[in-house]
C-alpha cells in the first residue's frame, strides 16, 4: 500500500516550506507553524484542471473583450447570445457565424495542440476527420479589426490543406483551425493567407489577411514563444509569396533570413533534441529528433531557393553545407522527396558558392574555369534525375539546372560555348514545356512556388537572348518562339491581382519580344548574349532584361551604358572565337529605313530571322541609340522614379486590354509525390 502524497497548507506551500499538517483528520488541526505565527491553516483541494484548456479559455475571453470594446458593448449583455460558445459577444448578425462541422475542417479528435505534433511524421497527409476542432465547431477569428467567419476558415483550410500542402507538407493535416489557432495565431493565418489566394467566393479574403499577415510575423517572432510553429508560418510565406506589385515591397527574403536565425537559436541545425539550446532538460524523443530534422532539412531547401530566386548568395552556407553524418540515424524517417530535394539544393548552393568566386563583376572572368564548374555541377544535378520520386522533384530538378547554366552568359559574348548554350536552350524550352503541361492537366500554374515562377521568368529570358544571337542558326527557333509564350502565358496564369508581379512580368516579357531595338548596341550589332548588370549571379539575366525594358518602355536612362562597353576582342586575345563570330565584327552597312515596333503578339511565323543576320542595315539616326532614344515613338509618360529590382513598372499604364485576368476557379487535385524508396547520402 502506498503511502498517498502530502499535502502543504496555503502559507507552507507560499513559502515554500516543509509542512507538517496532518491532513487525513476533518477537520484538520493546524500545523506547527500556523499554530506558532497564529495564521489560518488552510489546505485547498487537488487542482484537477486543465491548464492547456485554461490558456484557451483566456484567449478566447481576450477576444471577446476586443470585440466588445469595438462594438462597445459590455460583456454579457442580452445579444451575447449569438456569438458562438459565449457569455460576451457583439450585437451584430451572426447568422452565418453559428458553429457548425463543416465539412472541409481539418482536425484530430484528441484535440491536441502540443507543438511537437505540427508537423507529422513522415509528412504523410493523413486523411482528416470531420468532427470540427475538438467536440465544439469553427471559432470565427478577427486580425486587427478584419473579422473571418468560420465558413471561410473551413473553406480556407480546405483549399490549403488539398491544394498545397502536398507540394510543401510541412504541417500536420489532423489539426483543425481552432488547434492551430491555439498553437500559433500567426501560423493560423499562414494558412488563411495561402488557402485564400485562389479563393473564388470571397478575393477580399486574399486581400485583407495578406496586408496584415507581415505585421503579424515580425511581432510573433519577437514573443520568443512557440518558435517551431513561427518557422513553419515563416517558410510557408517564403514559397508561396505575398501578392505583390513591386519587388521593393517583398518581404521573402527578410522572412527567410529569419527563419533561418530562429532554427539556428533552438539547434535545429544540431542533431538532436536541442538540449545545448534549451534552459530546461529536454527530453529524448526519438519524434522530437525526427521532427527537429525534418523542420532542419525545410529551411535548407526554402533558404537556398529563395536566395537563389533573388540573386543573392545565401549568407549561412557553412550551415547548410556542413557534414551530419551523425544525422543518418534519420534516414529512415524522413521521406524520400525531401532527401530528393535537399541533396539538388545541396548541390545548386555549392555551384553558386564555386561561381561566385570566379570574378564574375569582370567581363574578363576565367571562361575556361567558369565552364569546367558549369559542366561539373550541371552533371551531378542530371545524375539525380532517375532517383526523382515525382514529377514536381524533376521540376524542380531541372530548374536548379536551369540556375547553373544561366553562368554561361557570364562569359565573354565574343567567345560563346556554343554546345553549352545549345543545352541551354534546349533544357529552358523542355523545362517550360513540362510546366505548361502541369499547368493544364492539374492546374499547377495556380498552386505554383515561387522559385518555379521565377526560374520559368529565367527560362524565357534565356530564350529570348539566344534566339537574337548569331548562335540562332543552330536552334529550332520556333519550338523556342513557342516555349516563350508558353511562359509568358504560364505567369499570367500564376498572377493573382491585375498589376501583381506576376502580370508585370509576363507583359515585360510580351514587349521585349516584339522589340527591335533590344540588345542594339551603338554601332548596329546586336549583342544578347553578354550581361551588363553582372552581380546577382543567375537572376543576373533577368534583372539586366528588366533594365532593357526599363530604358525602351520606361523612358529611363540606362546606367549601364557607360560603366563598361563590351567589344569585340581581337583574335590574339580569342583564339577560340568561332569564325561566325568574328563575322559580326565586320563594318555593317548602313540604311534610311526606320524599323517599326510591332505592338501586338505575332504568331510564330511571324518571327523575323533578320534580327540576329550579321547583315541587318540599321540607321543609327533613327533612333535605336540605347543613349538618344527618349522613348517619343511610345507616347509613354516618365518614369519619376528609378524603382529598384522587380519594380519595372510602377506609374506605368497598361491598357485594359493587355492585362488578362488569372482564372480563379478550382485548382485541381493535390499533387502527391510518390512513395520511393530511400536515398541514403550524408545531410548538409
Amino acid at each position: 500500500m502506498t503511502t498517498p502524497r502530502r499535502k502543504a497548507c496555503v502559507e507552507c506551500r507560499q513559502q515554500k516550506i516543509r509542512c507538517d499538517v496532518e491532513q487525513h483528520k476533518v477537520p484538520h488541526d493546524p500545523c506547527g507553524r500556523c499554530k506558532k505565527m497564529g495564521l489560518e491553516c488552510r489546505i485547498l483541494p487537488t487542482s484537477t484542471r486543465n491548464l492547456r484548456q485554461t490558456k484557451a479559455e483566456m484567449r478566447r475571453e481576450l477576444e471577446e473583450l476586443r470585440w466588445n470594446m469595438r462594438h462597445n458593448q459590455a460583456p454579457g449583455s442580452v445579444t451575447d447570445s449569438n456569438y458562438p460558445h459565449s457569455t460576451a459577444s457583439p450585437n451584430v448578425d451572426m447568422g452565418n457565424m453559428s458553429p457548425r462541422d463543416h465539412s472541409g475542417t481539418y482536425s484530430d479528435p484528441s484535440g491536441r495542440t502540443d507543438g511537437s505534433h505540427s508537423v507529422s511524421p513522415g509528412f504523410e497527409s493523413r486523411p482528416p476527420t470531420r468532427n470540427g476542432s475538438g467536440s465544439n465547431g469553427t471559432i470565427p477569428r478577427m486580425l486587427e479589426g478584419y473579422i473571418l467567419d468560420p465558413k471561410r476558415i473551413d473553406d480556407c483550410f480546405m483549399l490549403f490543406f488539398t491544394q498545397y500542402h502536398p507540394l510543401f507538407p510541412i504541417l500536420d493535416a489532423s489539426l483543425g483551425p481552432n488547434d492551430y489557432y491555439d498553437l500559433s495565431p500567426f501560423l493560423f493565418w499562414t494558412i488563411i493567407v495561402i488557402g485564400s489566394r485562389r479563393y473564388a467566393d470571397d478575393l477580399n479574403v486574399l486581400d485583407k489577411s495578406s496586408q496584415l499577415i507581415t505585421p503579424l510575423a515580425f511581432s510573433s517572432m519577437a514573443l520568443r514563444s512557440s518558435q517551431m510553429p513561427v518557422i513553419q508560418g515563416l517558410l510557408l510565406l517564403c514559397t508561396w509569396r505575398l501578392p505583390t506589385n513591386s519587388m521593393y515591397k517583398d518581404m521573402t527574403h527578410l522572412m527567410c533570413g529569419s527563419a533561418v536565425h530562429l532554427a539556428t537559436q533552438i539547434g535545429l541545425h544540431i542533431s538532436g533534441v536541442g538540449q545545448d539550446f534549451a534552459r530546461m532538460p529536454v527530453k529524448k524523443d526519438q519524434e522530437q529528433k525526427v521532427l527537429r530534422a525534418r523542420l532542419w532539412l525545410c529551411c535548407v531547401i526554402v533558404s537556398i531557393r529563395t536566395s537563389c530566386a533573388e540573386g543573392i548568395p545565401p549568407l549561412a552556407e557553412s550551415f547548410f553545407d556542413c557534414d551530419e553524418r551523425d544525422r543518418e540515424d534519420m534516414i529512415p524517417y524522413l521521406p524520400a522527396d525531401l532527401q530528393f530535394l535537399h541533396k539538388v539544393y545541396i548541390i545548386l548552393l555549392r555551384a553558386i558558392v564555386a561561381m561566385g568566386k570566379t570574378n564574375l563583376q569582370s567581363i574578363k572572368c576565367d571562361v575556361r574555369v567558369l565552364r569546367s564548374l558549369i559542366s561539373i555541377f550541371d552533371s551531378q544535378l542530371l545524375s539525380l534525375a532517375p532517383s526523382a520520386p515525382s514529377d514536381l522533384d524533376t521540376l524542380q530538378l531541372n530548374c536548379a539546372r536551369i540556375h547553373v547554366m544561366a553562368f554561361h552568359f557570364f562569359a565573354h559574348p565574343m567567345n560563346p560555348d556554343a554546345d553549352g548554350l545549345s543545352r541551354f536552350y534546349s533544357l529552358c524550352v523542355s523545362t517550360i514545356n513540362t510546366a505548361t503541361t502541369m499547368a493544364q492537366t492539374v492546374h499547377f500554374a495556380s498552386v505554383s512556388q515561387s522559385f518555379v515562377d521565377r526560374t520559368i521568368c529565367l527560362a524565357g529570358f534565356s530564350i529570348l537572348r539566344l534566339v537574337r544571337s548569331p548562335l540562332a542558326q543552330h536552334l529550332d527557333l520556333a519550338s523556342g518562339e513557342q516555349a516563350f509564350f508558353q511562359a509568358v502565358q504560364f505567369l499570367k496564369n500564376v498572377s493573382l491581382q491585375p498589376g501583381d508581379i506576376g502580370m508585370r512580368t509576363a507583359l515585360i516579357m510580351h514587349d521585349l519580344w516584339n522589340s527591335s531595338k533590344v540588345f542594339r548596341r551603338k554601332d548596329g550589332r546586336i549583342e544578347s548574349l553578354g550581361l551588363r548588370l553582372r552581380t546577382r549571379l543567375s537572376m543576373s539575366v533577368s534583372y539586366d532584361m528588366f533594365w532593357y525594358w526599363r530604358e525602351e518602355f520606361g523612358n529611363m536612362q540606362n546606367p549601364y551604358n557607360g560603366d563598361e562597353a563590351i567589344n569585340a576582342s581581337n583574335e590574339a586575345t580569342q583564339p577560340s572565337t568561332p569564325p561566325y563570330i568574328r563575322s559580326q565584327d565586320q563594318k555593317i552597312p548602313v540604311s534610311n529605313t526606320t524599323a517599326t515596333i510591332p505592338t501586338t503578339q505575332q504568331p510564330l511565323t511571324k518571327f523575323d530571322p533578320s534580327l540576329i543576320n550579321p547583315q541587318l542595315q540599321v540607321d543609327p539616326s533613327a533612333g535605336m541609340s540605347f543613349d538618344t532614344w527618349d522613348g517619343s515613338d511610345y507616347n509613354v509618360p516618365p518614369m519619376l522614379d528609378q524603382f529598384p529590382d522587380y519594380d519595372w513598372a510602377a506609374g506605368f499604364e497598361f491598357s485594359n486590354s493587355d492585362v488578362l485576368n488569372a482564372p480563379l476557379g478550382p485548382t485541381g487535385g493535390p499533387m502527391m509525390p510518390q512513395n520511393v524508396g530511400n536515398i541514403g547520402y550524408t545531410f548538409g
